[in-house]
């Protein structure tokens, strides 16, 4: 899915359209239990409800306080922070204070306001500061020091004073400067060796094996984000391996493997992993390492990999799913059906549903609660965080202001934590009449044993989406499943790179699709010609994809011309093709579009409801 922004720009059209669309009715495709008698609205106490006027006047104050702050002023969110109910507003504001506390060093007034925020709603960086301080343990250095990448600047800070005391394992302190180097973090690597006491050289080409920083210098000559595209780069890993710890070299292998898997090299990939140290991966290192070995049907390969993987992240369930396949391909049927159980009993997920059709099961989409009334959605209207986000978001319609929009997004977020799953139905139903679609959704997904379907997979706008869907000779189902993952049906959304509307759709791409069959581009900006456009597309990009409903679905978010590229030389089972997607973003995207498509598929009574159907066979690169 594409990151979404909230732009002031959007045409009010937009606001207009989505109030006359909510009130559409969906009649339940199943029969549901009618028996509501255990669906007991529980609610925090204490949440007044505020006039919109007052909720309006706060979120000016909010935005006044913010700039401010940006400013090196802290007087208006001191003031607003006196007066504010518990929100989202009052949370995001309150971390922003504390992270300019913290970089200044004002520990006092820190600490003071460090204690008025929940433990749950206090961000990365603040916690940071709070270990600084005293205020913490250790437990958000030792998340940092796990990590490869950037990091905020007030973590970066904490681990560099603890190094200065000696107080971080020097190993994996080493590690972390090994990744920052690779990612092309230099900066805040050399920061972080000076602290260790072994600074980098400068310039890192003048680095000698003389000391701890030099030695890692030299490494960077091999896994730097250019000297790693090199085709000589394994030989000067191998040539410089003498004047290099064994840590060192093991991870530099780990590089040099995740970069031959991104650029799709997985024989090279896995040669490369076979000779890293397992104890210096990262968790993209050992993500890719197993992709590689499922790429190439490397069985054996990849039980042992997804084996030694550190426990959080062989129980997620992809890798739960893909060590039942390896062990049923070698033959241990009994623990394959252990994993294939644990993956399914996860959710609702890409790979739950595919260890459930493992099991003989299918997707199941009866109805285990009913949908709420008019008295509970009355009452969850009438909390005050509910109150807060729905006039939020009503305002946000009438003025066409998406910051404002988000903003009420974020405070329904606040207001539904800690909802039991009866009050998180009605919750999504009170969104869902509201026409605050995305905040529905959101609200029904949390549920796990109470669930209505209907809810979660909403389907707005269905004369439209099925008749242009059928125009365009596509499944409506995987239509929904678009829409659904694009914008949450929120009409008018614009993302970072201007793609627009239900079906995020970019204006030049609208404008190529106006002159083939016959639109006014500038319909793209309406709820029906944006349909239209999608689902043209839809069908022009499965088309020009050997009809193919995978590729068509990842050639949607990434282009055609990738989605082609990630094939392999031999046809290849389509959920292994969507799991090898070098990007993070279009690898989700994919996987959860075509979940989506099959709980619509069930939903509207289509016969191909199997999601291993629906992933089927990508063919061969021709």
């Amino acid at each position: 899915m594409k990151k979404i922004v909230y732009q002031h720009s959007l045409p009010l059209l937009a606001a207009g359209l989505l109030a006359a669309c909510s009130s559409q009715t969906e009649t339940p495709v199943e029969p549901i239990n009618t028996d509501s008698s255990a669906a007991a609205i529980q609610l925090p106490g204490g949440r007044r409800s505020d006039s919109e006027d007052k909720v309006l006047a706060d979120y000016q104050l909010f935005q006044s306080a913010q700039a401010a702050l940006k400013q090196g002023d802290a007087s208006q969110a001191a003031q607003f922070l006196a007066q504010a109910q518990p929100s989202a507003m009052a949370d995001s504001l309150r971390n922003q204070w504390l992270k300019q506390l913290g970089r200044s060093g004002q520990w006092q007034e820190f600490a003071r306001q460090y204690g008025y925020l929940k433990p749950a709603n206090r961000d990365k960086e603040t916690r940071c500061y709070a270990a600084l301080a005293g205020q913490e343990n250790q437990n958000a250095a030792q998340e940092v020091l796990a990590e490869l990448g950037r990091q905020p600047e007030g973590c970066n800070r904490l681990l560099e004073q603890l190094a200065a005391q000696g107080k971080l394992p020097a190993e994996a302190a080493w590690r972390r400067v090994r990744g920052l180097l690779a990612n092309n973090q230099i900066s805040d690597a050399r920061r972080l060796a000076a602290a260790l006491g072994s600074p980098l050289p400068e310039p890192l080409t003048s680095a000698t094996p003389d000391s701890q920083g030099g030695r890692e210098a030299l490494l960077h000559s091999v896994i730097g984000q250019n000297a790693r595209k090199q085709a000589d780069a394994a030989q000067r890993l191998q040539n410089l391996s003498a004047s290099l710890s064994p840590a060192q070299t093991g991870f530099a292998w780990a590089v040099l493997g995740h970069h031959y898997a991104l650029n799709q090299r997985f024989p090279a990939a896995l040669d490369a992993f076979n000779r890293a140290d397992r104890s210096q991966l990262g968790k993209e290192h050992w993500e890719w390492y197993a992709r590689s070995a499922l790429r190439l049907g490397r069985w054996s390969d990849l039980q042992n990999i997804i084996e030694a993987m550190p426990d959080t992240l062989r129980a997620d369930p992809a890798w739960q799913y893909w060590l039942a396949r390896s062990l049923a391909a070698n033959g241990d049927s009994a623990r394959a059906q252990q994993y294939y159980r644990q993956a399914a009993a996860s959710g609702r997920n890409f790979y739950a549903l595919l260890a459930t059709e493992a099991l003989g099961g299918q997707v199941n989409t009866r109805n285990t609660a009913a949908e709420p009334g008019s008295s509970q959605t009355g009452q969850v209207a009438a909390d005050g965080a509910v109150s807060r986000a729905l006039n939020l978001f009503r305002a946000s319609q009438r003025s066409g202001d998406w910051d404002m929009r988000k903003q009420a997004q974020a405070e329904w977020r606040y207001a539904v934590d800690g909802f039991n799953e009866p009050t998180l139905l009605a919750a999504a139903k009170l969104a869902h009449d509201a026409g605050f679609y995305e905040m529905g959704i959101y609200a029904a997904d949390k549920t796990h044993s109470q669930i209505n379907y209907n809810l979660r997979y909403i389907s707005p706008f269905r004369d439209s989406v099925t008749r242009y869907a059928a125009q365009a000779n596509i499944d409506p189902a995987w239509a929904y499943g678009i829409i659904r993952q694009e914008s949450r049906f929120m009409i008018g959304v614009r993302s970072r790179v201007g793609a627009t509307g239900l079906m995020q759709v970019m204006p030049a791409t609208a404008r190529e699709i106006a002159g083939k069959i016959g639109m006014n581009s500038e319909e793209l900006y309406t709820m029906d010609g944006n349909i239209r456009m999608g689902t043209w597309y839809m069908s022009d990009a499965k088309r020009r994809l050997q009809n193919n409903e995978v590729m068509a679905t990842a050639g949607y978010n990434a282009g055609p011309a990738r989605a082609r590229n990630w094939q392999a030389a031999t046809p290849l089972e389509g959920s292994i093709y969507a799991e090898t997607i070098p990007f993070t973003e279009t690898r989700d995207y994919v996987k959860k579009v075509m979940t989506n498509a099959t709980y619509y598929a069930s939903l509207f009574n289509e016969r191909q409801t199997s999601l291993k159907q629906r992933m089927g066979t990508v063919p061969a690169r021709y």
